[in-house]
């Protein structure tokens, strides 16, 4: 065939598509991403705090896990056939307490119980230290439930008698915790027969004994006040009874609540342990132990999430790495501190 009768091709023009340009995103939804950026690198900055914390929490509600001393719960079986076997009511307390009132000052009108029943104010434990030769235990005693705790208080052996020592050392004190000194007991105070501090201190050595441990001289440092009511005629008043200083206190009327919003929230904070009964304390330490775990689930759970977007992956780890570091530091500082 000749070349003249072969098909010319004809061109045909290149057509370029617009490169697509997406609209910019809704002012809503850049706000909603810086958001969801500052929370992902801030859960990152604050992963080894709520791990920290919510371990720590764990530990502050379980007081007998990982202990750093021999610490065992005792029970209504371990003070069979003590003076705490029954222990007295706040009731029976209150009523031997006006009946001293009445014997000691002898008014005009006897004193009679309001119409109330008494309780325990302020705090429902006992706490007693126990010096016990080169050994020292602390003992929390639940009267409603008539059981508690046995802490050995954690001292160090020296292997050397300094040769400038003046006295024998003591382990170191927690406030508190009824560590800060034994309440003072106040001359002129009502004192009552077989007042549950005695029979607290008659009890405990037996208690030890039960639990292997050796007995000392008791000594009962913090006690919760017994709240009664008071008819000194026709006029009603609130009393309150210490069984350690033995002094009672009164004011007109009924009782006022003296609890501040900020001391209910430190108070708050500071409730922790499951006591010997289902209680609402007892709901409470659940909701402790909740949040310590959820505490840690956030943590991991947030590191993983991280690791899905690639994008976040460099800078992340920059600010975890810092995070992790700083609390690092500031760890092993606080431990220099607490341990001098």
């Amino acid at each position: 065939m000749d070349q003249l009768d072969s098909p010319v091709p004809i061109p045909t023009a290149t057509i370029t598509k617009p490169k697509y340009v997406p609209p910019p995103r809704p002012l809503s939804r850049r706000i909603l991403q810086v958001i969801r950026r500052g929370h992902l690198y801030v859960g990152l900055m604050l992963f080894p705090w709520a791990i920290l914390y919510g371990v720590t929490g764990f530990l502050f509600n379980h007081p007998t896990l990982f202990a750093d001393a021999p610490t065992v719960r005792f029970s209504p079986a371990d003070l069979q056939g003590t003076p705490l076997e029954s222990p007295p009511s706040p009731q029976q307390q209150a009523e031997a307490v006006l009946a001293a009132l009445n014997a000691q000052q002898q008014p005009t009108e006897a004193y009679g119980m309001g119409g109330d029943p008494a309780c325990y104010s302020a705090r429902d434990t006992f706490v007693a230290t126990v010096k016990a030769a080169d050994r020292s235990f602390f003992v929390v005693y639940e009267p409603l439930s008539n059981s508690g705790t046995i802490r050995e208080t954690t001292t160090r052996v020296l292997a050397e008698k300094a040769p400038f020592a003046t006295g024998r050392a003591e382990p170191p004190r927690q406030r508190g915790m009824g560590m800060g000194g034994p309440m003072q007991h106040q001359h002129g105070g009502i004192s009552i027969p077989d007042s549950i501090i005695e029979r607290i201190q008659s009890a405990i050595p037996t208690l030890l004994q039960r639990h292997g441990f050796p007995s000392g001289a008791v000594t009962v440092t913090t006690a919760p006040d017994i709240r009664f009511p008071v008819m000194v005629g026709e006029q009603l008043w609130t009393a309150k009874y210490n069984p350690i200083t033995t002094a009672v206190t009164g004011t007109v009327g009924e009782p006022q609540n003296e609890l501040t919003v900020r001391t209910f929230l430190l108070r708050l904070h500071l409730t922790r342990g499951y006591p010997g009964e289902i209680s609402t304390k007892w709901y409470w330490a659940i909701g402790v132990d909740a949040i310590a775990v959820v505490l840690c689930f956030w943590g991991v759970s947030g590191l993983l999430m991280w690791w899905q977007i690639k994008a976040t992956r460099l800078p992340g780890l920059i600010v975890l790495a810092v995070s992790a570091i700083t609390a690092t530091s500031l760890g092993i500082a606080m431990h220099d501190i607490l341990s001098r």
